[in-house]
């Protein structure tokens, strides 16, 4: 102990110490920017897989639109539209299919 304290004592332990810190100090900067380096790919990366997904989503959409029948899509717009224009009727019928599943279901148990 008296070996520790004298060690501390002596005119290079101040030295020693800020030399230590100064060391340190730089070894967190290095770590800091390593850091916030790997971010910024995790960052990119995903960006460019966010443009990938919504690519092939894009293309996904043309291609079939483009082999879907015209008759089909005609037809389809046609029901959305009919949806869309009776919304009280639509919701009225869902309900009502929806009480029968019920009846029907408490009358099996």
């Amino acid at each position: 102990m008296t070996r520790r304290t004298h060690h501390l004592k002596s005119p290079a332990a101040p030295e020693r110490l800020r030399k230590h810190a100064e060391e340190t100090k730089q070894g967190l900067g290095r770590t800091v920017d390593a850091l916030a380096a790997a971010t910024t790919d995790v960052k990119a990366k995903a960006a460019h897989t966010t443009d990938q997904a919504k690519a092939m989503a894009g293309q996904a959409g043309d291609k079939l639109q483009e082999q879907t029948p015209e008759l089909l899509r005609q037809k389809a717009g046609q029901g959305a539209e009919a949806a869309r224009n009776n919304r009280g009727l639509l919701l009225a019928t869902a309900v009502g299919v929806t009480a029968l599943w019920l009846v029907f279901r408490r009358k099996e148990k």
